[in-house]
């Protein structure tokens, strides 16, 4: 009986001290999302100088009586009718092209970003069962003290 006693006092005495341990989770979810416009405005100009000029000479000789002669350049004719005609004739081409374009452009971006922070903190109490230990002491001085006088007795 006593050494269950004894036993069981030991027990208490040298028990652990309780602990908690809190896990906190945290799930952060940052999601960005930005749109911008973007707006072209472009304008060009294309001038056309086209000049051509035409120059044109435009001789008919045809015979009329065979009995004249006729020179011309050098060369001689007999009874022939000259036509000369000369032209002179110029192209202009001023055209002027604008051409313009108006551009609206929308581009949207949007970024998810999760993170997730694991947070583990123990608390521990103080173990105040070593101060037991010294109960054991004067508990101990008593047995031994009631052993020494049933034995001498």
């Amino acid at each position: 009986m006593r050494y269950l006693i004894t036993g069981i006092l030991l027990l208490l005495i040298t028990s652990c001290a309780s602990r908690k341990v809190a896990i906190v989770k945290e799930d952060t979810k940052i999601t960005i999302d930005s749109t911008s416009v973007v707006r072209i405005d472009r304008t060009s100009n294309v001038n056309n100088n086209v000049y051509i000029s035409e120059n044109t000479e435009e001789f008919e000789i045809k015979p009329l009586d065979t009995t004249k002669a006729f020179i011309y350049n050098g060369k001689s004719y007999f009874n022939a009718v000259l036509k000369h005609k000369k032209s002179n004739k110029v192209l202009v081409d001023t055209s002027k092209k604008i051409v313009s374009k108006n551009v609206l452009k929308q581009v949207s971006k949007s970024k998810q970003e999760t993170k997730s922070i694991k947070n583990k903190t123990i608390d521990k109490k103080a173990n105040n069962f070593v101060y037991l230990w010294l109960l054991l002491i004067p508990i101990g001085m008593y047995l031994y003290r009631e052993l020494k006088n049933k034995i001498l007795l």
